[in-house]
């Protein structure tokens, strides 16, 4: 059974299982004993000495252990105030609660759990106070009738599915004190159409915002690394973006050093892409199927990567695949990277071919019978 308890090492309120006899504090990375926290949770000193704390009753319609919601069974309210004297919001407290149009919680909540109001369908309106530090995974998954929501910057924590498939949700902002945008955050999310990433997150891991086919705006606040090496996004996962098909513009700052596998892919409304010099890596599929893509400027020496499964990638992982505009492309390794650029190099392939090149890449042939291309390792066969 979940119940509150505190930190004795560092101050951290989290939710333990008092079955358990020692857990790991998420917050300090500290081992310290389940009873010992309760205790310290609940104003008991090691000696025994009880600090007096405030009582609370609860309707009958709330489920509270030691300050933990366990679970609310008001299933013909359609409004509901979560009452004081509660932290945590426990896991699937409200889960599938169809009931629910808005809940109010009130100050001193420092936990949302796991599922805590997954699958309400027609929540629409939720008060989230300040203080609250956890979000947990799968929290709002599928409150498919939330149009907005608040998120106070006490927030440090962010988990993965948290607002997975919140179909109507257009507002929403990012704490500012958060430093990772974790898998399938906002995945499906389709009426969300403009985000702001914070100073503080470095990475966005993967499928963060897949699916959200009305997304037209992303802005970083941090987009150079100025003096402070801390700020700053640098990885952008797996997906991350795939689909996003409204997005007709992204500027990367100068932080991102990686961009993962279908990254963009399927954004199909980017015309224009620079990549800053800090990018180390861009990796397979990245851009593919981003058919509106005409122009592509490489400030450094990126690297590119092909993939090592075939199959994974339908035995294409180039990375500007299905790109059929893009016949604009300024890159010092272009020619060892042809295979990154089809449309590209196939629109220059006539020119190779005239100019005695190969017709892959554009490279200068070598030998004197077998002819080979000095740079892709192509034969010449024409």
């Amino acid at each position: 059974m979940y119940v509150q308890g505190k930190c004795y090492k560092c101050g951290g309120i989290l939710a333990v299982d008092d079955t358990k006899d020692a857990y790991v504090c998420p917050f300090c990375n500290e081992a310290f004993i389940v009873e010992k926290a309760i205790h310290c949770f609940n104003g008991t000193t090691t000696h025994g000495v009880r600090v007096k704390k405030p009582s609370y009753s609860y309707d009958s319609d709330f489920i509270v252990e030691r300050s933990v919601l366990i679970r609310y069974n008001g299933f013909t309210n359609k409004d509901v105030r979560v009452p004081d004297g509660i932290s945590v919001i426990g896991e699937m407290a409200f889960q599938g609660m169809n009931n629910i149009e808005s809940v109010y919680l009130p100050d001193g909540i420092e936990i949302i759990g796991e599922g805590a109001f997954s699958g309400c369908k027609n929540l629409q309106s939720i008060r989230i106070p300040d203080g609250v530090e956890t979000i947990d995974r799968d929290a709002f998954n599928g409150c498919v009738k939330l149009r907005s929501i608040e998120l106070p910057d006490s927030i440090k924590n962010l988990e993965a599915s948290a607002f997975t498939g919140c179909t109507s949700l257009e507002n929403v902002n990012i704490p500012k004190n958060t430093e990772l945008l974790p898998w399938r955050l906002f995945e499906g999310c389709t009426s969300l159409k403009y985000i702001i990433i914070p100073k503080k997150v470095k990475t966005i891991e993967d499928f963060a915002f897949a699916e959200c086919t009305n997304l037209e705006s992303i802005k970083f606040e941090c987009m150079h690394p100025e003096n402070d090496p801390s700020l700053g996004i640098s990885r952008i996962g797996m997906d991350a973006f795939r689909n996003c098909k409204s997005l007709s513009s992204i500027s990367l700052p100068e932080t991102v050093k990686y961009i993962g596998n279908q990254a963009f892919r399927e954004c199909s409304k980017l015309k224009r892409l620079f990549i800053p010099k800090s990018v180390k890596a861009i990796y397979p599929l990245a851009f593919a199927d981003c058919t509106g893509l005409e122009q592509v400027r490489f400030e450094g020496d990126t690297a590119l990567y092909r993939g090592s499964n075939p199959y994974k990638y339908n035995k294409n992982s180039a990375t500007f695949f299905n790109c059929p505009k893009l016949l604009d492309v300024s890159y010092s390794k272009v020619q060892i990277n042809y295979w990154a650029f089809p449309a590209y190099h196939k629109a220059q392939e006539p020119v190779y071919i005239e100019n005695g090149k190969c017709r892959y890449c554009g490279g200068e042939f070598k030998g004197i019978f077998d002819k080979v291309c000095s740079v892709c390792k192509a034969p010449k066969n024409y």
